[in-house]
């Protein structure tokens, strides 16, 4: 019980003391980039719990259920840090792929990381793909078509976001036509072995 709990401490002080150097970090940054946190800096309130909880469940392994949420809220304090900076609100129409299912599919992907399960890497992985390519695509489709933030990306933009699908799509492509792991051996199925005979021949 003392080894636990001292495990436990253990734990806490290192969560603790990463969230300290974060906060740290980022008020130099903010100092000396003179960056009104009062205006920019309201995101951190989201970003950093995410990390708290991202940091307590891949350090504790009995934790573990806590790095899927810990990655949503990460990663919704990181789009409201980009959306607050550049004023880019109407970007929601399809930044929430990068929440979910991509954030989730990182937080997914730890997790099996810290459980030891590759199946559960590889779904979450999938998610996170999955995430990256809506948020791309819908992109393409609200910013180059519809101008939903009103930026005009000119016709360089127009053939970075079609060169974008293409390379989104022949991912997505690559990913699916990879054959899948065989579970076992495929072995033709014979009939069990006769047993020894324990009697003694009659002669």
């Amino acid at each position: 019980m003392d080894r636990l709990g001292w495990r436990l401490s253990r734990h806490g002080s290192l969560v603790f003391g990463g969230l300290l150097v974060v906060a740290g970090i980022l008020l130099l940054v903010a100092q000396y980039a003179s960056i009104d946190l009062g205006r920019y800096g309201w995101p951190l309130y989201v970003i950093v719990p995410g990390l708290a909880l991202l940091l307590v469940g891949l350090l504790m392994r009995g934790a573990s259920g806590l790095v899927v949420p810990g990655a949503i809220v990460t990663a919704t304090g990181l789009v409201l840090a980009a959306q607050n900076t550049f004023n880019l609100w109407a970007t929601w129409a399809y930044a929430w792929a990068l929440i979910f299912p991509g954030g989730a599919g990182v937080g997914l992907a730890l997790q099996g990381r810290v459980r030891g399960s590759a199946r559960q890497v590889e779904a979450g992985l999938q998610g996170a793909l999955l995430g990256l390519a809506l948020f791309v695509v819908l992109g393409a489709v609200f910013e180059g078509v519809v101008h939903v933030s009103g930026l005009y990306l000119g016709a360089v933009g127009q053939v970075a976001l079609a060169v974008a699908l293409i390379v989104v799509g022949l991912v997505l492509l690559a990913t699916r036509a990879r054959p899948r792991r065989a579970v076992g051996p495929a072995v033709e199925a014979s009939p069990p072995p006769e047993p020894p005979a324990t009697g003694s021949s009659n002669g």
